[in-house]
């Protein structure tokens, strides 16, 4: 009889067990955001604390509630997918003109959220100055 793992606890296992959920790699994740893979990894570990100039990106990246992140820090919740309902916003920043155009491309919304994931890691390369 085997037992069945206990849920993640720790602010970085959680973010370890919804990358695995969203089936991202270290470094697919770490591009959405505009970091490096062993940030991905410490982070992971609970070596480090996300900055919190760069928890927002995290929280897209990983589509979770805004301020999730800050609230599993300071209060120990565990972290909260964003709503993914029609009501909710559109996976895009649709303050982005390049995001904007893409959600409203006649495109499934998976694809969708493909090409826009692809937008943000050349984005977040080219601000690190490799493209």
């Amino acid at each position: 009889m085997s037992q069945t793992p206990a849920p993640p606890t720790s602010v970085g296992q959680q973010l370890r067990a919804r990358r695995v959920q969203l089936d991202l790699t270290q470094g697919a994740l770490a591009g959405l955001i505009g970091i490096d893979s062993s940030t991905v990894s410490v982070t992971e570990r609970d070596r480090t604390e996300i900055q919190r100039s760069k928890r927002a990106a995290w929280e897209r990246a990983l589509r979770l509630k805004a301020g999730t992140i800050s609230a599993a820090y300071t209060q120990g919740t565990p972290l909260e997918p964003a709503d993914t309902t029609a009501s909710e916003q559109p996976y895009a920043d649709m303050t982005d003109p390049k995001e904007a155009a893409v959600w409203g491309m006649d495109l499934s919304e998976a694809d969708r959220i493909e090409i826009i994931d692809a937008v943000r890691a050349r984005a977040a390369q080219q601000r690190r100055g490799h493209g």
